[in-house]
């Protein structure tokens, strides 16, 4: 389970949260935040003391993808440093987008030029001039390389 799966276990637990705490709890909660809530609700009621139960499992699974995340992200950040790669080094890529753009582009060599590359990623600007008009965009046909996180 990945972040997708990080995500709807958050979002169950937070509908529980609802559930057992009058106003609810604030939206993004931590394992640790969530657990150190919970600890303070007694339900006195079947219903209560299964849904308190129930969130008490949702933040072990939670504890569990976020321990999985942090290993896969050392991992993943791990291989992007032994490869030489400096895209971490920009603003708002990390292990996961580095090692997902090395992925998709390959050996950078393949391409004879950056104007190839700029055409194979989509990033090539196209001449859409028309009479007097001047103007381009990009194109519809290249690879756009788009992290997904």
């Amino acid at each position: 389970m990945g972040v997708g799966g990080r995500t709807q276990t958050i979002n169950r637990l937070h509908r529980l949260l609802l559930e057992l705490f009058p106003g609810g709890a604030k939206r993004f909660l931590s394992a640790r935040q969530a657990r150190v809530l919970i600890a303070t609700i007694k339900p006195r009621d079947i219903m209560g003391k299964t849904r308190r139960r129930l969130a008490v499992e949702l933040i072990g699974e939670l504890e569990g993808i976020d321990k999985k995340i942090k290993t896969a992200e050392k991992d993943l950040k791990e291989l992007v440093v032994a490869r030489g790669c400096t895209l971490m080094d920009l603003h708002g890529i990390g292990p996961s987008g580095a090692a997902r753009l090395l992925a998709d582009v390959g050996d950078i060599r393949r391409f004879a030029d950056r104007d190839r590359f700029a055409s194979w990623n989509g990033t090539a600007p196209l001449n859409v001039s028309s009479g007097d008009q001047k103007r381009h965009r990009l194109s519809r046909v290249g690879r756009v390389v788009t992290a997904r996180w």
